[in-house]
């Protein structure tokens, strides 16, 4: 019992003197914690680069006076040893400065007050202003390159523009490469230190008289507005583009008739049917499979109606507009014309892929009654009328052999279309068609809507323009695989916002994490 009470007290004892040690241990966390203690810090960081730059800068003028004071060494700091010194910080100054110019990197320990400058001010801010990260490579790499190259330039000059680390970099560089070889490196070496510390851009191919982009320049006179449309002109790349290859042009304004009644004889012609105006033209092709004709349709010029929209008169006490009534839209020269923008039709291959399709089908023992084909810009729709029992689901689950005879990176399936009684199976064309911006920009049915914040998307595969109204989807996600179009679905949203809405009825907030798919919309960053 002895043994234990007395165990007993030396633990009790033991956590005693442990308990002020761990109290301390969390008074310091807090302290270091504080946001006072991290302004305090701050500020004399801040204090301390404002000293050193007036002691530099002071230095390269007094440097000849207080030279030989200053070779005393650290002994100058002493009490009673010090002698008046013309740098405006008086014998702290001087040497210090001495130090840093005649011992270190000459004219580039000016990096070291702007190093100090930027970690005070971080601690200072509730907020990260800079990346002391960043911020110390730029240093390092600054103190090197900028002290060898003072100190190649300022040759035989009595005062240490490169300091003592520059002079021996720059000693060493022209005994291995020499002169010309030091001055080709160090002139490289600035260009590139100034490009990765600064990015500056070189845009020589501006002209003067060329308008700009959102400045509202007052040379163009005409601003975009509902019913203008500009000339063509290649000074801006266009948002949405496709590779197109060279394809035999099939007139687009061909329109496709359907017939209820098929007689046999039409059913071994196999022909394709297409309908001009009001005459018939049929051009015999390779008899197919199993004798089914396949008709293609294209929609070339879609009639948009528009819709009537009953507005109510309101008062409107303010109008935003008036702020900025001299501002001119953009205009539609900017963007590139892609010629007549018809659809390519190539009747190889549809007719080839109209057996594929057919002769997949009959080796599952699926009977269709009729095929035709709907030609779209990218995509074409085969839509098929199975025969009577054939259960849909069993056509659906062939998808993949589908894509298979037929060799296409991928397809879709829809099974049944709505509104239809098809089967509806898309695939995309070998050779595409490019839907320019400018197209979709210029079109009726996007210039005179009523949408709130119209946005144009593309073509539809009828050949329709897509205009849609981004309100009606205020959480719109875009997702897709690498080269599936999600870069060029975000530029259309907002050239399209920005072609038809007034700065004071837009507000935008971009954040690109990677820094790479906005930076082209900084220019207009205070717009």
């Amino acid at each position: 019992m002895a043994n234990s009470v007395k165990k007993r007290k030396s633990k009790g004892s033991d956590s005693a003197k442990l308990k002020p040690d761990v109290e301390e241990k969390v008074e310091v966390k807090e302290l270091l914690k504080d946001e006072r203690s991290h302004k305090i810090a701050g500020t004399v960081l801040i204090l301390i680069s404002f000293l050193l730059f007036v002691s530099f800068t002071s230095y390269l003028f007094t440097w000849q006076e207080d030279q030989s004071k200053v070779f005393k060494g650290a002994k100058i700091l002493l009490p009673g040893n010090a002698e008046p010194m013309a740098n405006l910080l008086g014998t702290a100054g001087a040497y210090f400065s001495d130090l840093f110019f005649r011992s270190g990197f000459g004219i580039a320990s000016y990096l070291i007050c702007s190093f100090f400058l930027v970690t005070g001010v971080n601690l200072f801010s509730p907020k990260k202003i800079f990346s002391i990260s960043r911020n110390v490579r730029y240093v390092i790499v600054g103190l090197l390159v900028i002290s060898i190259s003072a100190s190649f330039l300022m040759q035989g000059n009595p005062f240490p523009w490169g300091g003592a680390a520059g002079d021996m970099a720059n000693g060493w560089l022209q005994q291995v490469i020499g002169k010309v070889g030091t001055a080709a490196l160090l002139l490289t070496a600035l260009f590139a230190y100034i490009i990765w510390r600064f990015n500056p851009s070189f845009n020589f191919n501006r002209s003067k008289n060329e308008p700009d982009l959102f400045a509202g320049d007052s040379a163009a006179e005409a601003s975009f507005m509902p019913g203008t449309i500009g000339n063509a002109s290649k000074e801006i790349s266009p948002i949405s583009t496709y590779p197109v290859k060279e394809a035999i042009p099939v007139n687009h304004e061909f329109e496709v008739f359907e017939r209820d009644d098929v007689s046999p004889d039409e059913v071994k012609e196999n022909i394709f049917d297409f309908k001009e105006s009001d005459e018939l033209i049929s051009t015999p092709v390779t008899p197919a499979a199993n004798g089914l004709k396949l008709e293609v349709k294209t929609s070339p010029e879609v009639v948009e109606e528009e819709e009537e929209v009953i507005v109510k008169p309101k008062t409107q006490l303010y109008d935003p507009i008036l702020d900025l009534r001299n501002y001119k839209f953009p205009k539609l020269d900017l963007l590139e014309a892609h010629g007549s923008e018809k659809i390519i039709q190539d009747p190889t291959e549809l007719e080839n892929n109209k057996n594929q399709i057919i002769n997949t089908l009959k080796n599952y023992d699926i009977e269709i009654q009729k095929i035709f084909a709907t030609v779209g810009p990218t995509v074409t729709l085969y839509e098929i009328v199975p025969s009577p029992g054939v259960r849909i689901s069993r056509i659906k689950n062939l998808e993949d052999d589908i894509a298979l005879s037929l060799a296409a990176l991928g397809i879709r399936i829809i099974a049944p279309i709505p509104g239809k009684g098809t089967i509806g199976i898309e695939v995309p064309n070998v050779k595409k068609t490019v839907v320019s911006m400018k197209t979709l920009l210029s079109s009726e049915k996007f210039q005179n809507n009523h949408f709130s914040l119209p946005i144009a998307i593309g073509k539809k595969i009828d050949n329709e323009n897509f205009i849609v109204d981004l309100t009606t989807m205020p959480h719109l996600l875009m997702a897709g695989a690498t080269g599936q179009g999600k870069s060029v679905g975000l530029n259309a949203i907002l050239v399209s916002l920005l072609y038809k809405k007034h700065p004071s009825q837009l507000k935008l907030v971009l954040i690109d994490p990677k820094k790479v798919e906005l930076s082209i919309y900084t220019k207009i960053e205070k717009h």
